[in-house]
């Protein structure tokens, strides 16, 4: 998530929410336990926020206190947890939920296994969208990073097999390339993985589902998809798609 995405709705708030959720997103998003005010006005500049550069970093922090400290000494800031339970209010982060850290972990363990770059690149952004709670746009990544390395799976059978087996469930099907998979379906792709042996029945069935909520978070609806329905998602990909 870029700086520019997560600071959007905050463009037009105080400067102090501005500046702690930059400092958040520094945490969150880039590893950073503390920063300077530069660094935090930094993030602001690109997080497009206005006026940004003229921002007194240094006395919005100094006003921000319990939120944020210093946690070594001057020159230093850090978010405190009663500064990210606001900024999670603030952003509609699912604010009532800690992070799922449990989820992040097995993600991380899982990027480091993956050895395509854009599979990889895909749990990445999931990992960093759990990171900050927004959990609809974790599940939308993970699913898409999953859908790559299901189309790698189906690959190996050749476009031949591939397309005879779209062909059974649509005779006006062709399929020559790799990049034909563009024009294939989530649902018709989790067809042809069952009808290739990729996946069993139940596998097929758990990642129907599992599109299902990908759908659900991925169009403008309010749906907004708990904690324990979102660790289902992880757990059924991780354990189905890249065991």
């Amino acid at each position: 998530m870029t700086a520019a995405e997560f600071l959007h709705s905050l463009r037009k708030s105080s400067r102090p929410a501005q500046v702690q959720a930059a400092i958040y997103y520094l945490k969150h998003q880039e590893g950073s336990e503390e920063a300077r005010p530069s660094e935090v006005r930094e993030v602001l500049v690109r997080g497009r926020v206005p006026g940004a550069k003229n921002i007194n970093v240094s006395r919005e922090l100094a006003r921000s206190v319990p939120y944020v400290h210093q946690p070594n000494g001057a020159g230093w800031w850090a978010i405190t947890e009663r500064g990210g339970e606001r900024v999670r209010e603030l952003l509609a982060l699912d604010g009532e939920v800690k992070e799922p850290e449990a989820d992040v972990r097995t993600l991380e363990r899982l990027v480091r296994t993956v050895r395509d770059d854009a599979t990889r690149d895909y749990i990445d952004e999931a990992i960093r969208c759990l990171s900050v709670g927004a959990r609809r746009a974790a599940v939308v990544f993970l699913w898409s990073g999953a859908v790559s390395s299901i189309r790698d799976d189906v690959w190996k059978y050749g476009a031949k097999q591939i397309e005879g087996a779209l062909q059974r469930h649509n005779p006006r099907a062709r399929f020559r390339k790799r990049e034909d998979f563009e024009a294939v379906k989530d649902s018709e792709l989790l067809q042809v993985a069952q009808d290739l042996t990729v996946y069993d029945k139940s596998e097929k069935k758990r990642l129907s589902e599992a599109l299902d909520l990908r759908n659900d978070c991925g169009h403008p609806v309010k749906y907004k998809p708990g904690e324990k329905k979102v660790s289902s998602f992880i757990e059924d990909l991780v354990n189905t798609v890249f065991a």
